[in-house]
């Protein structure tokens, strides 16, 4: 039957649904002409999920081959999205709003620059740690992932929490993607007028050189996604169990701290982060309850 042949997925949906919201976006603001290659990457990023519905339909189940490539695959679109999003906040926000950031900081502490308040606590072997911390942030969801998708194929937990979890760190990945164009800003590094470099150490410099060259999108500050997603991943760890949140806790602190000593974000972008991270997770939950769905997750299928 056909309904077996096509099994969309709530993340499957969410990834659709921002990328081509960003492709009407980008279309309409001239991406296509200005920046073609990544034009052609938000198009993929909105094929791919209705690939990853017709693979969970040939192969039904959680823990099934095709099954696992469709459920780990979202992945994909939206590293796709976020490699493009340069071109498409240029396209589209002519305004950067670092001014505005730095003076909501300001106001918070007093006329002072939270990273330059930081400057003196600031020595080398600190800093390696905080920016280990900080690029971490690369593997958190994907390693509580892991763990809740072998959760569900051992049946430890009752249901799959695994399609849940993936559809609600989509939905903040997004949502904060959604901030990017919203508000457009660089970050303290390049804004703020400190009295010199941080004294970073071999690790650091190298970690910041690498980011430095795989984030082609600069105006990636508020919210701050780092902290959204690490909020969220505790979030969804504490659920787990206790053992799980302590387990993240301490780098997920070490993260935050990064945010703003590493001169990386403003305070309010990290605040909003935080603040973001839990409005996201009670929206998330409360679509995953009310969304009629099948026990493997998928939520739509065609017509018999």
């Amino acid at each position: 039957m056909l309904q077996r042949r096509v099994r969309f997925s709530l993340a499957d949906l969410v990834t659709s649904g921002a990328a081509g919201l960003l492709l009407v976006a980008g279309a309409l603001a001239g991406v296509p002409k200005a920046a073609p290659g990544h034009f052609a990457m938000v198009a993929a990023a909105f094929l791919l999920p209705f690939a990853f519905a017709a693979l969970r339909g040939r192969q039904p189940g959680h823990g099934s081959l095709l099954g696992t490539v469709a459920e780990f695959g979202p992945i994909l679109p939206l590293l796709l999205v976020f490699d493009s999003l340069g071109p498409f906040i240029v396209a589209t926000s002519s305004v950067d709003r670092d001014p505005f950031l730095a003076a909501a900081d300001r106001l918070l502490f007093g006329g002072a620059d939270p990273t330059r308040l930081l400057e003196p606590l600031m020595g080398p072997l600190l800093l390696e740690v905080l920016t280990v911390c900080y690029v971490l942030y690369y593997f958190h969801p994907i390693v509580l992932g892991a763990l809740l998708w072998r959760d569900d194929v051992r049946e430890k937990t009752p249901g799959l929490r695994f399609p849940g979890y993936v559809f609600g760190m989509l939905l903040v990945f997004y949502v904060s993607y959604a901030g990017y164009f919203l508000v457009p800003a660089i970050g303290p590094r390049f804004t703020i007028a400190h009295d010199g470099p941080l004294p970073r150490g071999a690790i650091a410099r190298t970690i910041d050189e690498t980011l430095d060259r795989l984030e082609t999108n600069r105006r990636n500050c508020f919210p701050s996604g780092h902290t959204m997603v690490t909020i969220a991943v505790l979030v969804e760890a504490g659920r787990r169990s206790r053992k799980t949140f302590l387990g993240f806790f301490p780098f997920a602190l070490g993260l935050v701290l990064a945010t703003v000593a590493g001169r990386y974000h403003y305070v309010v972008d990290v605040v909003a982060g935080i603040v973001l991270a839990v409005v996201v997770d009670v929206a998330s939950r409360a679509v995953v309850r009310r969304t009629p769905q099948e026990p493997d997750g998928t939520v739509l299928a065609t017509s018999r």
